[in-house]
């Protein structure tokens, strides 16, 4: 784990994602990457100097907005670890994601909600995207995480061969953190659990390095399970391996969005 990307909106969401990244940057040497960007559909990046200068009022916003990055940062990063400041110019959702890729961030902490959230929205719609299409694990918090949260981390998971990349992707936050990993499958009516356990097992084969307790939880639906099992357990974060929707023409609803929003747990979206 070696750098973590918080992007910063200024609201108060941001500055729990920001807080909750230091907390998980003081486990080791991780750098924090704080980024916050100018909404504009310009392409900026491909802008020469000439084209840019006939957009005065961005250059002035990216400035001002510089400067407003810097002193939120002083303010709320009391850190040991780096922590360094970046604004671009573009579609938030977009930006956050290139530079990611450009940083070989290894996650993604965001707050559940961006700036102008109201109590009828379901989720920022940033978030959701940067869920969506993200390479590396994404933990989208509400609050800010305290030092029991670090501690104890449930793969919610039917633990077939296609989440075993979500799981490989994990490993290595376990590890930063030295955190217990609960695996849970949600026994469902209509899911055929009967082999559960066996699955879980196939899926561990060749993994000796972390220990982990195994669960099978009972409940009529697979989100209820989740919050159940973690709420009963005093689980920290939720990690739920997340299909890759970036082709899909709307944004579909999955379990890690339904149990973000009904549950104030941080919860770790890993794509497969």
């Amino acid at each position: 784990m070696k750098r973590i990307l918080v992007p910063i909106d200024f609201s108060g969401y941001s500055e729990n994602a920001l807080l909750s990244a230091v907390k998980i940057a003081a486990k080791g040497d991780a750098h924090i990457t704080c980024i916050n960007v100018v909404n504009s559909p310009l392409d900026w990046g491909s802008l020469s100097d000439e084209q840019r200068n006939k957009h005065k009022e961005l250059m002035e916003l990216e400035a001002e907005a510089k400067e407003k990055l810097d002193t939120f940062v002083l303010e709320h990063a009391i850190s040991t670890n780096p922590v360094e400041t970046f604004v671009d110019i573009g579609l938030p959702a977009n930006k956050i994601l290139e530079n990611a890729k450009r940083l070989n961030a290894d996650l993604i902490v965001m707050g559940a909600y961006g700036k102008g959230h109201t109590p009828d929205k379901f989720l920022g719609s940033n978030l959701q995207k940067v869920i969506r299409q993200s390479i590396c694990p994404v933990l989208a918090v509400k609050s800010v995480l305290d030092s029991a949260s670090l501690r104890k981390i449930a793969f919610a998971s039917i633990f077939s061969a296609d989440s075993k990349p979500a799981y490989i992707k994990l490993k290595p936050l376990i590890n930063f953190l030295q955190a217990s990993l609960n695996f849970v499958y949600i026994n469902s009516p209509e899911k055929d659990s009967e082999n559960a356990m066996e699955a879980m097992e196939r899926f561990l084969v060749g993994e000796h390095d972390l220990i982990i307790q195994k669960h099978i939880f009972n409940a009529p639906e697979v989100e209820k399970g989740i919050l159940q099992f973690s709420e009963m357990n005093q689980i920290g974060i939720i990690a739920i391996a997340s299909g890759n929707r970036k082709g899909a023409r709307s944004y579909q609803i999955g379990v890690t969005d339904t149990v973000l929003f009904k549950s104030d747990i941080p919860v770790l979206s890993v794509n497969i």
